[in-house]
């Protein structure tokens, strides 16, 4: 186990994860600071400050810098510490996606696919054609997400929040439907993030 003091607040962090990031979070007053001085902590029983969450965080950010080492700049690794530090931060972190991305919704009677715009660990916004029965607000919808090299699909249970038109355009073929997630288990929810995280780092890579 290693340890520090916070810059901020001085108050003594101790992680094993001292000795492999940049920045950190300290568990004390909530700001990330810059990992200096780390010390070698006497043996003894810890509290984990951690969610598992967190811990995927830095595990992903390990087997990231271990794959790129050697073709990083010190730029781009710097950028990814800020990326995930802003991970650790905010547990309700946003991803939009870049590229065209199709899931399978289910509504009532009605099944159609839609564009996945943005998703977060409590919710998503998707886009359909305004062409054909839309879910109604307050209304449950199942979304399936087929995951690339995962034979099953991720299952979320959401509540349609709310419908509306795109902002930036007067006229437009789609409405685009915000999604507030429902009661998803552990297993689901770390699936979810792997998504999340594999999807932010090769949007920088």
């Amino acid at each position: 186990m290693f340890q520090m003091h916070c810059s901020n607040c001085e108050a003594v962090i101790k992680s094993s994860h001292l000795v492999e990031v940049q920045l950190f979070l300290c568990p004390q007053c909530r700001e990330i600071v810059i990992v200096d001085n780390v010390i070698i902590s006497k043996p003894k029983t810890s509290i984990n400050l951690y969610t598992p969450l967190k811990e995927l965080l830095l595990s992903a950010k390990e087997k990231f810098q271990l794959n790129k080492s050697n073709a990083l700049k010190l730029k781009t690794k710097h950028e990814v510490d800020q990326r995930l530090a802003k991970f650790l931060r905010r547990d309700d972190f946003r991803l939009n996606i870049s590229h065209d991305f199709f899931i399978q919704t289910t509504f009532g009677h009605h099944r159609r696919s839609a564009k996945l715009l943005n998703i977060s660990s409590t919710g998503a916004a998707i886009e359909f054609f305004e062409l054909g029965p839309l879910p109604e607000d307050e209304s449950e919808i199942n979304l399936q997400l087929l995951i690339p090299g995962q034979a099953e699909p991720l299952c979320l249970l959401a509540r349609a929040v709310w419908n509306g038109k795109p902002l930036k355009t007067e006229v437009s073929p789609t409405i685009t439907t915000g999604l507030q997630f429902l009661g998803i288990d552990e297993k689901t929810r770390t699936r979810l993030w792997d998504f999340i995280i594999a999807n932010e780092i090769s949007d920088h890579t």
